[in-house]
């Protein structure tokens, strides 16, 4: 349906376009040129709106209401209102407002050449507006719009909440695969190279922690730290990465803030201060 119309208003533009060429002859040359330059861009945008259909909407929707009464003044021809007449009933049933326009474009065409006489030519021109009404093709064209639009909407949810699910499932496989490193890991250092190689970071270490700090992302060395507490007392878990960019990745930061935080299924605490040591891998 859609493919007919746009080929009913290339057939259209072809005509019109031919009419104003036809009336442009034996104009003088400058005269003629004001009306067959504007003509040929209107058909060249028309015949590429029809050929490449959503390239050149602003064309297919107001191309008619700009080039049209620009060619009907530029002519110079009292007949020229007729020229909206087709337009008139292209466009009622189908875009109201733009059928609207082009009515009122056509009567004060109508008024500007011939004066008076257009209070005559009023109704004929309002008749053409009423007969191009269709009730049962704008009630259906409605529920059509309406029904796009809601399943624009449904579509526009669907893909938010297939988003979400995804992401869910994304974070249910990080805290399966965490899971499954801490059933594999008898030791601590076995689950510190698991998640090393797990997430590919430089190396990873584990910090007694005496002062508040809950985590932290330090750019000159391309570290990321999270603080761990234990049951006795905390720890500052720090992941070296290799790559700067990767600490503007939300994601790996947080899958790795969400692995740091069980290494507290392996060690309660840290010896005192003067003894504690440094795990790293």
């Amino acid at each position: 349906m859609l493919r007919d119309i746009a080929l009913i208003s290339l057939v259209l533009r072809v005509l019109v376009f031919t009419y104003f060429v036809a009336i442009s002859m034996g104009k003088p040359a400058n005269d003629k040129a004001l009306i067959i330059i504007p003509s040929v861009i209107y058909l060249l945008f028309g015949m590429y709106n029809f050929l490449y259909p959503g390239r050149l909407k602003i064309f297919k929707n107001y191309g008619d209401l700009l080039f049209v009464p620009i060619l009907a003044f530029l002519s110079g021809q009292k007949e020229s209102f007729l020229v909206f007449l087709p337009f008139i009933s292209l466009n009622t049933s189908r875009k109201v407002l733009q059928g609207m326009l082009f009515l009122w474009l056509s009567v004060a065409f109508a008024f500007y050449h011939y004066g008076k006489f257009g209070f005559v030519l009023l109704p004929i021109l309002m008749s053409m507006y009423i007969a191009s009404l269709h009730p049962d093709l704008v009630e259906v064209l409605r529920k059509e719009r309406f029904y796009i639009k809601n399943l624009r909407r449904s579509y526009s949810k669907m893909a938010s909440d297939y988003g979400r699910l995804e992401k869910e499932l994304s974070n249910l496989k990080v805290s399966a695969s965490l899971l499954d490193k801490l059933q594999n890991s008898p030791t601590l250092k076995d689950y510190l190279q698991a998640i090393k190689e797990e997430f590919n970071v430089r190396s990873i270490s584990i910090a007694p922690l005496h002062e508040n700090f809950s985590k932290e992302i330090d750019p000159s060395t391309c570290s990321f730290h999270v603080s761990v507490k234990l049951e006795k007392g905390e720890a500052k878990v720090s992941f070296y990465l290799n790559n700067p960019l990767e600490l503007c990745d939300k994601e790996l930061l947080k899958n790795l803030e969400k692995a740091s935080k069980l290494i507290n299924l392996y060690i309660e605490g840290f010896e005192e201060k003067s003894k504690a040591k440094v795990i790293a891998v």
